[in-house]
């Protein structure tokens, strides 16, 4: 799992820069990192700061956590350290952190609403997190266009529901979740990443060997799983610019006090 994340790692590295930048670190801050996956945007920040700054990344997913060590371990990165940790029970104690940071984290926690309050608690009063989530699915183009392929192929009944990672992008969802968890000064934002893919083989090929459209692919056949598969290859005629298919996917970044 953690090498096929990876892979989108180059796709939404300019989420981590943005949160960075949206979360105005300084020297001397405390950073706590939540759901950082294999070790972005931590890894980052670690490289850029050194240790003028001190960082705590966590993730559920304990395989995560030991990537993301033996990356900062083979960088030799200090002022950084990965621990296994859900976010609905973070084991620090109140007022700890000046700044919280979550890239594409918040939407698939277990309970939203308790790991954002969680992150809040582990705030110090005045301070600043920053995250990241996926706007509505149909806002995520390179994904949802095989989707619908897919879609359309089951009954309606049969069709599974719209992906976690697009739980929070609907209309003022997330801003009832953050009101809900006890911020009052907040702001979102759109925030557009563009995908572009060498070829048709490497954009099909890396949005269904796992993740998100794999489970609902394997319902069908073989030689159906083809039919989609050509079928998609002529809907993505219009996104080819100059020999590479680029497409939108749009994300929300929120900045909060706590």
């Amino acid at each position: 799992m953690s090498k096929s994340f990876d892979r989108w790692l180059p796709y939404i590295q300019p989420v981590a820069e943005a949160l960075i930048s949206l979360a105005d670190l300084s020297e001397g801050d405390e950073i706590l990192d939540v759901a950082a996956g294999t070790g972005e945007p931590s890894l980052t920040i670690a490289r850029r700061f050194g240790s003028a700054v001190r960082i705590t990344a966590v993730d559920g997913a304990e395989a995560m956590v030991a990537v993301a060590e033996e990356k900062r371990r083979r960088e030799g990165l200090s002022g950084i350290t990965f621990q296994p940790m859900k976010a609905e029970a973070l084991a620090f104690p109140s007022n700890r952190f000046d700044r919280v940071i979550s890239r594409f984290g918040v939407m698939l926690f277990d309970d939203p609403l308790q790991g954002l309050k969680e992150m809040r608690r582990v705030m110090k009063p005045g301070g600043k997190m920053a995250i990241a989530v996926w706007s509505e699915f149909h806002r995520i183009e390179s994904l949802h266009l095989i989707w619908e392929s897919i879609m359309k192929r089951l009954p309606p009944e049969g069709r599974p529901p719209l992906p976690k990672m697009a739980d929070l992008g609907p209309p003022g969802k997330l801003e009832a979740l953050l009101k809900t968890a006890g911020f009052e000064q907040f702001e979102i934002r759109p925030f557009l990443l563009s995908y572009t893919f060498d070829d048709f083989e490497t954009y099909w090929a890396i949005n269904t060997e796992s993740g998100t459209l794999r489970e609902p692919l394997d319902r069908f056949s073989a030689e159906e799983q083809e039919a989609i598969k050509k079928e998609t290859s002529k809907q993505v005629v219009p996104f080819f610019k100059e020999g590479k298919i680029i497409m939108q996917n749009q994300a929300l970044l929120a900045a909060a006090i706590a």
